[in-house]
């Protein structure tokens, strides 16, 4: 062991490119050690040094996987390397400064692993486990100290440990996302962060945090290539594109515009699957009070728009989407909605039927959980919708299930404001085939 761990030192001491800082640190290290203290004398460090060279060893262990050869890597990785990383980790204190070098240390020898090449299978036992520390790090630090590293070290280690073949479990992964989302996208926002902090420390935090969501996004990225369920895509940022939160919304917009840009560009067609729904989910958010949430639904609907034509094998076309987003910065609300219904005439042309359930359930939960001008713009797209397709919903699809929706926002009514939009509904319905929609709706009286 001892002489593993000096090798590891050599090794990690000849890649360092700062070699007059560490040489410096180790000068210090020496000439601070006291010969006539017992305890240092044989060769004992006091808990604060002996907390100190704890980290360091991790990081040692970690850094060595980065210089090792296939061979030595192949053959060292699970035992002297991890294994002794995870012992140096449970014999510590745990604080930030020991959790930030196991973060690391995850992050590198997961690098250091996907790099010997797709030949190479990580265990999967020890994958669990790592997942489970992980886990537990988010659940201590979510919620906490809002400038704390250990959010964005966990994605960074995740989106490196996520490479490794065997992939892992749709459940696990997607509970682990959930949680990352709520570790980073759930933060204070940056006016809170002024008036709690000073303004040197708030702008340390707004720059973390716009890190920690652009790791997001990648680790997001980085799981589309092996996730094969149908539910990836409205699972993960869902509840945080809902919130009550604006900075909230905002934050989830930022990472699903990176999903469904690197959808875009792979030709991941799962999107479709659930067009109605993420259409439904990004409609109100056209109307957000932030301008930049605005814009960022707007590019979501584009990407999503895309997706679906080269799923489809269609032209669609959405250059009239961009031309009307300045509409969307005007600071009127009239306008800003005026602008959403004309988008809504351009996307709803490329909505096939067997979308409108979809559709119609992410707009009564819009009703349900929104307020003020997102209601409003998801009434107008809804209305929009049905005048366009009404007669083909009444020929080609059971009206039923549209009615028990509109009936069952109508009894979870908190907010007046989509009244007018529900009995337009109606009104549009019943027009196209007054006897269907009739029967259907006073048989769920």
């Amino acid at each position: 062991m001892q002489s593993f761990l000096y090798k590891a030192l050599g090794t990690v001491l000849g890649a360092c490119k700062e070699v007059l800082h560490i040489q410096e640190k180790l000068l210090q290290h020496l000439e601070e050690a006291n010969a006539e203290k017992p305890s240092e004398a044989q060769m004992e460090l006091d808990s604060r040094r002996a907390h100190a060279t704890r980290s360091a060893l991790i990081l040692a262990h970690g850094s060595l996987a980065l210089r090792a050869s296939k061979e030595q890597l192949l053959a060292r990785l699970e035992g002297d390397i991890v294994g002794n990383i995870l012992l140096l980790y449970s014999c510590s204190c745990r604080d930030l400064q020991n959790t930030l070098a196991l973060l690391q240390s995850i992050t590198n020898f997961s690098s250091a692993f996907q790099a010997v090449g797709d030949s190479a299978c990580f265990n999967p036992s020890l994958k669990s486990k790592l997942l489970e520390i992980l886990t537990d790090l988010l659940k201590k630090y979510y919620l906490g100290t809002p400038v704390s590293p250990v959010p964005l070290k966990v994605v960074l280690a995740l989106e490196q440990l996520s490479k490794l073949k065997p992939s892992v479990g749709t459940k696990d992964m997607c509970d682990m996302l959930i949680l990352c989302c709520k570790s980073i996208v759930t933060y204070p926002s940056a006016e809170m962060m002024l008036k709690i902090r000073k303004s040197q420390q708030a702008a340390q935090y707004l720059q973390l945090l716009q890190t920690s969501l652009k790791a997001l996004g990648r680790l997001m990225v980085v799981l589309l290539e092996t996730e094969t369920t149908s539910g990836f895509f409205q699972n993960i940022v869902h509840r945080s594109m809902t919130s009550d939160n604006m900075w909230e919304r905002k934050r989830a917009l930022q990472t699903f515009s990176q999903l469904l840009a690197a959808c875009e560009e792979h030709g991941r067609g799962g999107a479709c699957k659930h067009f109605g729904s993420l259409v439904g989910l990004l409609v109100p958010l056209m109307c957000d009070p932030m301008p930049t949430s605005r814009q960022l639904a707007v590019t979501c609907l584009s990407s999503l728009l895309q997706i679906q034509a080269k799923a489809t094998n269609r032209v669609i076309q959405t250059g009239d989407i961009g031309s009307l987003c300045e509409g969307l910065n005007d600071c009127s609300t009239v306008c800003q909605l005026q602008t959403s219904s004309k988008i809504a005439r351009i996307v709803c042309r490329s909505f096939s039927l067997e979308h409108t359930i979809d559709f119609m359930m992410a707009i009564k939960d819009t009703f349900r959980k929104a307020k003020g001008m997102r209601v409003r713009a998801a009434g107008k797209w809804m209305i929009t919708f049905l005048q366009m397709y009404g007669k083909d919903i009444c020929r080609d699809l059971d009206l039923s299930p549209i009615i028990y929706i509109l009936r069952s926002c109508i009894s979870s009514m908190k907010h007046s404001t989509f009244m007018p939009f529900l009995c337009q509904a109606v009104a549009i319905l019943t027009r196209c085939h007054a006897n269907i929609t009739i029967d259907s709706f006073f048989h769920q009286l």
